[in-house]
């Protein structure tokens, strides 16, 4: 069992993060956020603590900056 290192947040109104969830890897990652979208719009990304990025994913897109 891999640990969860992403870290999901969304953003609030005034821009600032609102941890969510934390998953193991970048595919879960992405479904969470698919998942959490479709039920409540909003800007979401995912922090990756090992790295210590912040890895932006939409619909069929994964950057990291």
């Amino acid at each position: 069992m891999t640990t969860p290192h992403l870290d999901i947040f969304k953003k609030d109104a005034r821009g600032n993060p609102i941890w969510l969830d934390a998953v193991a890897d970048l595919e879960t990652a992405q479904r969470r956020l698919e998942e959490l979208a479709a039920t409540f719009p909003g800007q979401y990304f995912a922090f990756d603590q090992i790295t210590r990025r912040v890895v932006r994913m939409e619909l069929d897109q994964i950057e990291c900056t």
